[in-house]
C-alpha cells in the first residue's frame, strides 16, 4: 500500500468551519477489484481517495464494461448518486488498492446543505468529472490504441504514487475496451523501447518521459483541468 496524499478536494476546506462533513469522515481501506458499488444499486458512500485508484465503469446489457472515468487523491466517487438519491448508473471499483477517507449518504447530504464550501467544492469535482468523461469519450474515438494506453498508463502512475502498478493484461484491456491481444502488442512494443517493462501482472514505469511522448493529447488535457483546482 502507498503512503497516501492529502485529498486535494479535502485539503480546499477549512476543517474548523466543516464540521459537519470531516466530524462524519471514516478512515476506509480496499484491496484492488474490490466493487464498491454496482451499476443499479443505490449510492450508500461519498469516497475520497488518499492513495490508489477508483475506476468508473460504464457496464453494457451483455456483461462487458469500459472505465469512461478514473478517481483520484484529486476528487471523490458517488456524490452525484448520493445527492440525486438516484441508483448509479455505473460501476465503482477499486483499481489500485485504495486508503481513502468516506461518509455516508446521509451525513453527506447534511454537510452539503449547511455548507457553502461544501457545495461549491461538489460542484467543482462534477465539472471536474464531466470533463473528464468528455475528453475520454472522444479519445476512444478518435485515438488509436497505442497513444490511448500510454495515456491510460501515465493516469494510473499519477494516481498510484509508485512506479510499479499490479496490472494484469485482461484488467487493462477491459478498462480500455479492447482486446486482450491488442494490449500484449501494444505492452511488448513499450517495452521493447525501454519505456516500460512488464512481467506477471506488474508494469514497472521506466522512461516517463518517453511515455508522455508515446501518448495521445488526452492525458495533459485532463492532468491540466485536474490541477486547476481553484482555493475555496
Amino acid at each position: 500500500m502507498n503512503i497516501p496524499r492529502p485529498n486535494n478536494l479535502l485539503a480546499t476546506l477549512i476543517r474548523a468551519d466543516e464540521r459537519a462533513l470531516f466530524g462524519n469522515l471514516v478512515e476506509f481501506n480496499a484491496d484492488k477489484h474490490t466493487r464498491l458499488h454496482r451499476a443499479g444499486e443505490q449510492i450508500e458512500h461519498v469516497y475520497f481517495p488518499l492513495a490508489g485508484m477508483i475506476s468508473l465503469l460504464t457496464v453494457m446489457t451483455d456483461g462487458v464494461a469500459v472505465e469512461t472515468a478514473a478517481v483520484g487523491y484529486d476528487s471523490a466517487a458517488g456524490f452525484n448518486g448520493a445527492l440525486s438519491g438516484r441508483n448509479s448508473n455505473c460501476e465503482a471499483i477499486v483499481q489500485i488498492s485504495m486508503k481513502s477517507l468516506r461518509i455516508a449518504r446521509r451525513p453527506f447530504l447534511n454537510a452539503y446543505d449547511s455548507s457553502p464550501g461544501v457545495r461549491r467544492m461538489i460542484h467543482i469535482a462534477n465539472e471536474m468529472l464531466v470533463e473528464q468523461i468528455q475528453q475520454i469519450a472522444a479519445c476512444h474515438a478518435l485515438h488509436n490504441a497505442e497513444g490511448r494506453l500510454a495515456r491510460w498508463l501515465l493516469q494510473t502512475h499519477d494516481y498510484a504514487g509508485s512506479d510499479v502498478l499490479d496490472l494484469t493484461q485482461d484488467f487493462v484491456s477491459e478498462m480500455m475496451g479492447v482486446q486482450r491481444t491488442t494490449v500484449t502488442a501494444l505492452a511488448r512494443t513499450l517495452q521493447n523501447e525501454g519505456l516500460i517493462r512488464y512481467s506477471r501482472g506488474r508494469v514497472t514505469m521506466v522512461d516517463r518521459k518517453g511515455l508522455e511522448q508515446r501518448c495521445c493529447e488526452c492525458y495533459q488535457t485532463v492532468a491540466e483541468a485536474r490541477s486547476c483546482n481553484p482555493p475555496l
